[in-house]
């Protein structure tokens, strides 16, 4: 996610999910999004999807979702690089079936709960596209690069505490094996 990152903007850089979006749109045909309107009968639904097939990604989201992410909501912005994450790890090569997260009011605001391992990970990769290298500073307050980053404030917390981790530190520093290109 980091490589992912880099590719869009520097390691001291922040940025709204709409950016990034709109970025790969404008750099390829294969990228679109499309927004949708909720019933106006209907309460703002903080819905987003992504489709990837034959390399060609689609996402769609509420128009509210999109405008809020834009201006800076932290959730809208989470759920719209926990989108992105999908891509990015390939989750659509793995399997076509739905899968969604819920969200739930708990004292501190919206949080959602992942209902599977793919989601979870989804989760924390969107983390690191948001917020990078500044994950390993460990003078960086959670709230505070959450709002810098736009995201998650629990996730960014749990990743603060994983990128800490010995295991973790050794597997950055692992060679990484060269990956084996076949051409039929």
């Amino acid at each position: 996610m980091i490589d992912c990152r880099r590719e869009f903007c520097a390691d001291n850089q922040f940025f709204r999910m709409p950016e990034l979006w709109e970025y790969m749109c404008e750099e390829s045909d294969e990228w679109s999004v499309n927004t949708y309107r909720s019933d106006e009968t209907q309460a703002y639904k903080r819905k987003a999807g992504v489709a990837a097939f034959d390399n060609k990604v689609k996402m769609t989201a509420d128009e509210t979702l999109w405008r809020k992410a834009k201006e800076g909501c932290k959730l809208s912005n989470f759920i719209l690089a926990h989108e992105m994450g999908h891509v990015a790890l390939g989750h659509h090569d793995r399997s076509a079936v739905t899968k969604n997260f819920q969200l739930f009011s708990g004292p501190n605001g919206m949080s959602n709960i992942p209902p599977t391992l793919e989601e979870l990970e989804t989760n924390f990769a969107a983390v690191f596209l948001q917020c990078g290298v500044a994950l390993e500073d460990k003078s960086r307050d959670p709230l505070q690069l959450a709002h810098r980053a736009c995201s998650d404030v629990y996730y960014i917390k749990r990743a603060q505490r994983f990128v800490q981790l010995d295991v973790f530190q050794r597997e950055l520093l692992r060679p990484k094996r060269p990956v084996v290109r076949v051409v039929l």
